[in-house]
């Protein structure tokens, strides 16, 4: 699948979003960083050649036959891709309720002296 677009880079951005949905393995799932760079490396290839529109025909077949083989281990990485998302939009939500910092400020001109707490 080629996107027809005048804009080049929304071009680019959609083909590396499909691609990189497909192709997504990563450093942990090879037995060396030479093997999972070698596979970034052809990845790379592939995203270049669809927007310029070179063998398209030959990379949607090694794309079609990539996914065909490999669909369980893609949706395997999609689901702890959500996972990993989840966790760190519910961490960052308790991180925000539990970062707010109380400030005490004493008033002098209240015959009182109350002391007022305002949230930062």
């Amino acid at each position: 699948m080629v996107v027809a677009s005048t804009n080049s880079f929304a071009k680019e951005m959609t083909i590396r979003k499909r691609i990189g949905n497909i192709f997504n393995k990563r450093v942990e799932d090879f037995s060396s960083l030479r093997e999972y760079n070698d596979y970034l490396e052809e990845v790379e290839d592939m995203i270049v050649n669809l927007v310029e529109g070179i063998d398209v025909p030959a990379i949607e077949a090694r794309i079609a036959h990539y996914q065909k083989e490999n669909a369980e281990q893609i949706m395997n990485a999609q689901a702890r891709k959500a996972e990993e998302y989840a966790a760190a939009l519910a961490a960052s939500k308790g991180a925000v309720q539990t970062d707010v910092d109380m400030v005490s400020f004493p008033f002098a001109d209240d015959a009182n002296f109350e002391t007022w707490s305002i949230l930062l």
